[in-house]
């Protein structure tokens, strides 16, 4: 099991979830490339008749998650989301409000699956809120997408 799906999996066991009401302005920012074309590198000399070739598979984004300071795998740092399940997908709600410091340095970690690879980007400064969607459905080319939002999320 590796740390997205324990994080992801410690989500739904943990927290109880309320009903809750989207509103604010969606704020724009690039999103994670769906597939990623990764190039690896063997790092064993070809002994013994081995030979070397390279695949030029795409690994297909996994997880998006929210990182306060840009993030760094051996530091951990992920937050833990609130989660809301549906019949077809799952919501993960990020309240990103800024630390005590009152800086504003949150950062979207992209993950792809069987790689090693992750992309990170710097949220805009505005961001209070963060939903990841991921769809039951593992063929949807979108199976997973992040919207972020200028307001809080409100309860009912």
């Amino acid at each position: 099991m590796n740390i997205h799906t324990f994080v992801i999996s410690q989500a739904f066991a943990v927290l109880t979830l309320v009903s809750l009401h989207v509103s604010g302005a969606e704020v724009d920012f690039p999103q994670c490339p769906k597939t990623l074309p990764i190039q690896q590198v063997i790092q064993i000399d070809a002994e013994n008749a081995w030979k070397i070739v390279n695949s030029s598979y795409s690994h297909h984004l996994q997880y998006i998650g929210i990182s306060y300071g840009e993030y760094l795998p051996e530091n951990g740092g992920m937050e833990i989301p609130v989660t809301k399940k549906h019949p077809k997908y799952t919501i993960a709600h990020y309240d990103t409000s800024p630390s005590t410091s009152g800086e504003h340095n949150l950062w979207a970690v992209c993950s792809y699956m069987n790689s090693a690879a992750v992309l990170i980007q710097k949220l805009p400064e505005n961001v209070v809120r963060c939903e990841v969607k991921y769809m039951n459905d593992a063929t949807v080319p979108d199976r997973v997408t992040i919207k972020c939002f200028d307001t809080a999320r409100k309860t009912k």
